[in-house]
């Protein structure tokens, strides 16, 4: 009877210790960790099997473990189930609406590069570029030219970039920051269709040419006023969502061959009243000027701009653009 208790009690310490080695088992087989080794972080599913070549989700944040174990910091990393690419940091996390490390793409919303917007930034830069390469370029002038042309240059220019017809993408006006009234030397417009800025208004460096942006107050669309001389204006209209000016008035004056002042409407000639009348609420319509920031026109200053984080409502847009 002794001996059969002592063998019970046997029986139970071995399957008591059965468990306690199952559970350790158990727990060491779905103990998985990080592990810090050289300055390089590893991810193991147990002390001898690392995580290899897939996404995991840790503390809220994704990752991507590649080979050994390795964690993935500062690269694009294509994930199968989704078939796209996303950027994890330098801390190894997917990233959402940020730079990459170095600078040269930005991560979008769900992670993936925006590629519309990066196409934007590159292109706005080269723009701009050869903006400051036309200002500085040499021209053959006369006496006369020489002394207007000197008010063209870089380092009398400034930028902005500007949302000019509503569409939502920032657009590049480019102005002679030494003007009382901003004139304008460069008109580029952002065509979401072909992502590429195209010009819409050049100034003509060596004429007596001039122009300034207003904008409406009833509707919002934008005009150019330009000059040329003291006796010709022409009104062209930027309507909201297009993406050219359209000539709408042309207002000059001339004289007979008897020195009397005639006075036009496109080619129509006027009574000098009228042409006075309506030459005066053609300016009220087209309102104000453009109020936004302008910037030195350099390279320094480009970038800056120019990589800043996008708006809110711009990161819809160029996501959008993304999916078309």
């Amino acid at each position: 009877m002794k001996q059969n208790r002592i063998t019970l009690e046997n029986g139970m310490l071995i399957i008591i210790l059965i468990l306690l080695m199952v559970s350790v088992y158990s727990h060491r087989a779905s103990a998985e960790s990080w592990v810090y080794e050289k300055g390089k972080w590893y991810y193991y599913y147990t002390y001898d099997e690392p995580v290899e070549k897939q996404w995991i989700t840790y503390g809220g944040n994704e990752y991507y473990i590649g080979s050994q174990g390795l964690m993935s910091t500062d690269k694009w990393e294509k994930d199968p189930d989704t078939g796209k690419t996303y950027y994890v940091g330098t801390n190894g996390i997917k990233q959402r609406n940020v730079y990459t490390a170095k600078g040269d793409k930005f991560v979008g919303d769900d992670g993936t590069e925006l590629v519309t917007f990066d196409d934007w930034r590159k292109d706005a830069k080269k723009k701009l570029k050869e903006v400051i390469k036309a200002l500085n370029k040499k021209q053959t002038v006369t006496s006369d030219q020489k002394a207007l042309l000197a008010q063209y240059n870089a380092s009398n220019a400034a930028f902005t970039l500007y949302d000019l017809n509503g569409d939502g993408f920032r657009d590049i006006i480019v102005i002679n920051k030494e003007s009382s009234d901003n004139q304008v030397l460069d008109i580029l417009l952002w065509n979401p269709d072909e992502r590429e800025f195209y010009a819409i208004m050049e100034l003509d460096f060596i004429s007596d040419e001039s122009a300034v942006l207003k904008r409406e107050p009833q509707y919002g669309n934008a005009w150019a006023i330009v000059t040329r001389g003291v006796n010709d204006i022409s009104f062209w209209q930027l309507k909201l969502h297009e993406y050219n000016f359209n000539d709408v008035e042309h207002y000059h004056f001339g004289y007979n061959e008897y020195g009397d002042v005639i006075y036009y409407i496109d080619d129509g000639e006027v009574e000098a009243g009228y042409w006075n009348t309506s030459l005066m609420e053609m300016t009220r319509q087209a309102g104000s000027g453009i109020f936004t920031d302008y910037y030195d026109l350099n390279e320094a200053s480009i970038n800056a701009q120019v990589d800043a984080y996008p708006l809110d409502a711009e990161l819809y847009l160029f996501q959008e653009a993304d999916t078309d």
